[in-house]
């Protein structure tokens, strides 16, 4: 019986981990009311690590927001930059992606 608490909670804590990985994110939002954001970089805070490149599917429009994911890893907080239709580039510091932060074009 014991044996088959123990295999049951192992088998929970591996199917369990990698989903919690996955669930490191945050949610963009374009308020600006001109122009879409076409381009979004990522970068450990702090880290002097250079920015990678978000893959955009397509652009945010104005009054549009759209959720991404970050890959996996044990770091939280994330320094983000979005560059506007226009040029106008903006840049978030220490969004915590372990809680579903959220990034603000304006």
């Amino acid at each position: 019986m014991l044996r088959s608490i123990v295999s049951a909670l192992v088998l929970t804590t591996a199917v369990a981990a990698p989903a919690m990985a996955a669930d490191r994110g945050f949610t963009v939002s374009n308020t600006n009311g001109k122009a879409a954001i076409v381009k979004l970089w990522y970068a450990q805070s702090g880290s002097g690590k250079a920015f990678q490149e978000m893959d955009l599917k397509y652009p945010i429009g104005p009054s549009s927001r759209s959720s991404f994911t970050v890959p996996a890893s044990d770091y939280c907080l994330y320094d983000v930059r979005i560059k506007f239709s226009d040029g106008t580039e903006q840049e978030t510091n220490n969004v915590n992606v372990c809680r579903g932060g959220s990034v603000t074009g304006t």
